[in-house]
């Protein structure tokens, strides 16, 4: 007799194998877990940004109460940094907890002014981390008030922004 095959020639590789459609189904369910979870990643990301530009704030607000001087945060196109009033000059805070913050290539701020007709501020592109240029800023006074705004921030892939408003009262809240 001939070999096993000898009546059906395509016997064995005709089709795939239940183990070579398992292994496809398997890096099928891998890519789609890795796109999802990225995109949930970046969702995640704006929001703890978010957060913690909102706790920043507060804190830059605790800090002008406790010490008596003014404290204030400047915003640009690329993150944000603090200051705080010493004498006739604002210096900038360069270490700490309040340090010059970076965002992600792909966040972006928009800040508003609700006293100057609700546009946006223009937030310039620094050309160096030590740029002394006057930012748009949000201040805080020793009484607890800070400037009235809302600044919204927002991610390429990510379709609902985080935003923040402050009221005269010195109140910071995220909107949902």
């Amino acid at each position: 007799m001939g070999t096993k095959n000898s009546f059906f020639p395509f016997f064995g590789r005709a089709g795939f194998t239940l183990l070579e459609i398992i292994v496809v189904l398997l890096i099928i369910g891998i890519l789609l877990g890795a796109i999802g979870f990225s995109i949930g990643t970046r969702e995640r990301q704006l929001e703890a940004e978010g957060e913690r530009l909102a706790a920043l704030l507060r804190l830059a607000q605790q800090e002008t109460i406790l010490t008596a001087s003014e404290t204030a945060a400047g915003f640009h196109a690329e993150g944000y940094r603090f200051y705080q009033r010493q004498g006739e000059r604002w210096l900038l805070l360069t270490d700490g907890i309040l340090r010059p913050r970076r965002l992600d290539h792909d966040f972006h701020l928009e800040l508003r002014f609700p006293e100057s007709n609700d546009e946006p501020a223009a937030l310039p592109f620094l050309e160096h981390d030590q740029d002394e240029r006057l930012l748009p800023r949000i201040y805080f006074f020793p009484g607890g008030e800070i400037t009235p705004f809302e600044l919204r921030l927002t991610a390429d892939s990510v379709e609902r922004p985080m935003i923040l408003r402050g009221n005269p009262q010195g109140e910071i809240n995220i909107v949902e």
